[in-house]
């Protein structure tokens, strides 16, 4: 894995962080990974979340219990490594924590066990940090998860341990040196975290804190299982989501003003301010007892929707609580099969998507992407063609058990292996049907994917051509790059950061000692990329400015200099130029 000299400031690194999602009551399970009732984790689950559009994974993890005589097991170290890279292999941002973990930490946030647990907190960390030291900026730490606190005395002792915390991750060294550290606010609770804690750790490199709150308001309606004394459970929330005949159940307080109210807080206090805000935790169950299941689902998917929205346009990064159950699952942890389209596609659209979940599939050896070329016959040929932003390279990743079908947004067939089942064969589309004819394995290798049908045995190929319309084929499996493919999610992205201008050029210093320059900018012709002749450009992408990829440009001869552009239509676009340790994102106009 690559390390560089400093990795990404905490503000750098929540501009990538679209939204997220928990492996809840999994690896913090006390005592082992099935101990709550789900099943081992897999590469598969994790496949699934990145296709429907997550690229977040907050891993809560217990570690006391899988310590001996305060030593960790080296086994349990190595389960956690696993399923990070299950994320890091799918350029997903990983997030481990130590969570309740029996809550020697949570429950013990006073002056009594106050040395006690910086001692445990110290050791603790220095042993995970130092385990997962060579990790770039898509691995995160996070202190702890809900520590109870309510008070100006417990919140000094919080940040006693969030201080220990911070100390302990830094001494490791290595890419711990500027890692972006997250810090529990008091119960993640948001007014408490907007009164108590007005400061956070002293850290020896600037902008690298992130704060965490969660957000599960009103509770009556986010996760009360029974009536109380102090109040009755919702099952309906939202402006035109009440119930006109169960009306009791109806919310009547937490609605959209109260999220507005909340999370504006965290604007105020802290993003306003460069502190990037992690909602770690977010949902509403599901419930069995409505009288009208319909009215309820559709309360509980405008409540993420609504949320989700609320939070990114904050500036604040939520994260979707699943914990494996059906009250909250929304992805089947055997098969990563969605189990709750509505809140999956909530989410994306609260998100800034549009409900559904577009990739296109770039080929590494041409450069090609895989095209429906407007074919609506089953049993026709599939393509290759150019960036063209049509429809008809744009794909649904459907879950189908432990495979996945791809479906062409334009043409609505299926890419179908057609049975055939020798070297040079060219894949083909089909209406959707249970064949496993259109059920493919997608295995990683690196940061790239291969497909494998599931009847033939054989791999998608781009077969080295380079022409537009050329077919798509299928091989035996090979290490050729023609049977490698980059995914870009297209729905819901977010538009990463940037360096503005509208000189003539742009000269800006990467963190790793890149010096970049872009010029002319704005151009009616072509652009120019040049860095300083120590570094090398090994990859170019230009976004559109709603962050939807135009084109991926790999250089056939990695050099220090680049022309790009004559292709591009007038308007502005995001590009992203990345070294082997390094990578910088400029705002260019085309006239």
């Amino acid at each position: 894995m690559l390390t560089r000299a400093q990795l990404p400031t905490a503000q750098q690194v929540a501009s990538q962080m679209k939204v997220g999602w928990n492996l809840g009551n999994t690896l913090e399970a006390i005592c082992g990974e099935n101990a709550w009732g789900n099943p081992n984790t897999s590469q598969a689950l994790i496949n699934a979340v990145k296709a429907a559009g997550f690229n977040t994974v907050r891993i809560p993890c217990a570690w006391d219990c899988h310590t001996t005589n305060g030593v960790i097991d080296a086994a349990w170290l190595a389960r956690v490594k696993t399923v990070v890279d299950y994320c890091i292999n799918n350029n997903m941002y990983a997030i481990i924590n130590i969570h309740w973990d029996g809550g020697w930490l949570e429950n013990n946030c006073t002056t009594s066990a106050q040395s006690a647990v910086n001692a445990k907190q110290q050791n603790y960390w220095t042993q995970i940090a130092n385990y997962f030291k060579n990790y770039n900026e898509h691995l995160l730490f996070a202190s702890a998860n809900e520590p109870s606190v309510s008070d100006a005395t417990g919140m000094s002792v919080l940040l006693s341990y969030h201080q220990t915390f911070v100390n302990a991750v830094r001494a490791t060294g290595g890419n711990n040196s500027s890692r972006t550290l997250i810090i529990q606010g008091p119960g993640t609770n948001i007014d408490n975290t907007n009164t108590l804690m007005n400061t956070l750790p002293t850290d020896p490199i600037a902008n690298r804190l992130m704060v965490e709150v969660h957000y599960y308001t009103p509770w009556q309606f986010c996760g009360l299982t029974e009536d109380a004394s102090w109040g009755s459970m919702f099952y309906y929330w939202g402006n035109g989501y009440h119930s006109a005949t169960e009306t009791s159940r109806n919310a009547t307080w937490g609605e959209e003003s109260e999220v507005e109210r909340a999370l504006g807080l965290m604007k105020s206090k802290y993003t306003n301010n460069g502190i990037p805000v992690l909602m770690g935790e977010f949902g509403t169950i599901k419930r069995t007892n409505p009288s009208d299941p319909s009215l309820h689902q559709a309360s509980r998917e405008y409540f993420n929707r609504y949320v989700t929205g609320s939070a990114i346009a904050k500036g604040i990064i939520p994260v979707y609580w699943d914990n494996g159950a059906s009250d909250f699952a929304i992805f089947n942890r055997n098969t990563g099969a969605i189990t709750d389209q509505g809140v999956v596609n909530a989410i994306m659209q609260g998100s800034g998507g549009s409900g559904t979940t577009y990739v296109t599939l770039t080929n590494r050896a041409t450069g090609l992407l895989i095209d429906g070329m407007g074919r609506t016959a089953n049993g026709c040929n599939c393509s290759q063609w150019s960036n063209s932003g049509s429809n008809n390279q744009q794909w649904v990743i459907e879950t189908a058990g432990s495979y996945v079908k791809l479906k062409n947004r334009a043409t609505g067939l299926y890419l179908d292996g057609m049975g055939r089942a020798s070297n040079n064969s060219v894949a083909g589309q089909w209406a959707g049907s249970t064949s496993n004819n259109q059920q493919w394995t997608r295995e990683t290798t690196g940061s790239y994917v291969k497909f494998k049908n599931r009847a033939t045995g054989l791999y998608l190929d781009g077969l080295g051509q380079t022409a537009n319309g050329s077919d798509l084929g299928q091989w035996n499996t090979s290490s050729s790059f023609n049977q490698q493919w980059s995914i870009s999610t297209l729905a819901g992205a977010r538009t990463m950061q940037t360096v503005e201008s509208k000189n003539s050029s742009i000269n800006s210093p990467d963190e790793a000692g890149a010096q970049v320059t872009l010029y002319p900018n704005p151009s009616s012709t072509t652009f120019n990329i040049k860095v300083n002749n120590s570094e090398k450009i090994v990859l170019l992408e230009i976004f559109d400015v709603a962050g939807r990829l135009v084109e991926t440009i790999r250089p056939a001869a990695v050099g220090n200099r680049l022309e790009f552009g004559a292709a591009l239509q007038p308007k502005a676009y995001v590009v992203k130029v990345s070294g082997e340790t390094w990578t910088k994102s400029f705002k260019i106009i085309k006239e």
